[in-house]
């Protein structure tokens, strides 16, 4: 392994100040995005990760927002994640993501670090994407070829990891936001995760989202990392609840359901037996905070 304070790669820089340009240099053989580098450059130095050039994005001024336009919010892949925590819309109207962006490192990695960057990333383990699931994100991405036309489409969260550190992109692609529908009246989400001390990457974590109509349980969703080779949403748990009364005992039941949805392994951080009997734990306690919040408890 590679000394973690020297960059011994010997690549190119591109400094686009357009997405135009951007893309461009994308499509030369061996580019990746680089945005904040809290992960990539990291991966550089330890030779996980080997690219011919660099293509610094956070230049490109129409890719840093944090905008609410009708039912959605929209995040371009230059915002950071300090700027999304601390935006007062977010952390009024999505305060567990507000939440699961808190726990990622300290002050000065969120002020670095972008909200695509953690997706793209595609760690099992990352924290933002169990609440995005939740939430029901998606993600812009767009590319182009030999000067045609940016071509853009939109994918949702669940479709867009492909398996540990992998994504649907393509070589001469990038996200360019991420989109979540404003969360109706009588929702709430919350956020839960496990690790051996504060800035250490999750144990395990996990998120719920929950849609109520009086005392009956309208619409469930819960998604989980560091469970399997990728986030994962939970269906049998989230089938157990739609339609449901309300009680502390439906909870309860429900998360122990969590085993069928899940297939942790033994790593360094845990084992997947003690992952498998703390991940019902969670979800319980994700449960009850959405709850909360969907009554305006929160």
């Amino acid at each position: 392994m590679s000394s973690t304070r020297v960059i011994s790669l010997d690549f190119q820089c591109s400094m686009p100040h357009s997405l135009d340009e951007a893309l461009e240099a994308l499509n030369q053989e061996g580019a990746q995005v680089l945005a904040g580098g809290t992960d990539l450059v990291n991966n550089i130095k330890i030779n996980a990760v080997k690219p011919r050039r660099l293509v610094y994005i956070l230049g490109i001024v129409d890719l840093d927002y944090v905008s609410i336009k009708g039912k959605t919010l929209s995040i371009g892949a230059g915002a950071r994640l300090g700027d999304i925590e601390h935006n007062r819309q977010v952390s009024t109207r999505f305060p567990a993501l507000c939440e699961a962006i808190n726990v990622i490192g300290g002050t000065q990695i969120r002020n670095m670090a972008t909200l695509t960057g953690n997706i793209c990333n595609a760690s099992p383990g990352a924290d933002t994407p169990p609440i995005l699931l939740a939430l029901d994100a998606d993600v812009e991405i767009c590319g182009a070829k030999d000067g045609a036309p940016v071509q853009r489409n939109r994918v949702p969260l669940g479709g867009f990891f492909s398996g540990p550190k992998k994504t649907v992109l393509n070589q001469g692609q990038m996200v360019l936001s991420v989109s979540l529908p404003l969360p109706p009246e009588h929702s709430g989400a919350a956020f839960r995760r496990l690790a051996r001390v504060s800035l250490d990457i999750a144990k395990i974590n996990c998120a719920a989202y929950i849609e109520r109509e009086g005392d009956r349980i309208r619409l469930a969703r819960i998604a989980l990392g560091s469970v399997a080779p990728t986030p994962v949403r939970a269906p049998t748990i989230e089938n157990a609840l739609e339609g449901q009364k309300y009680s502390e005992r439906l909870f309860h039941q429900a998360a122990e359901l969590v085993a069928e949805d899940i297939a942790p392994i033994d790593d360094v951080r845990s084992t997947a037996a003690y992952r498998r009997q703390i991940a019902s734990l969670l979800v319980r306690e994700a449960l009850q905070e959405a709850w909360r919040r969907s009554r305006g408890e929160g």
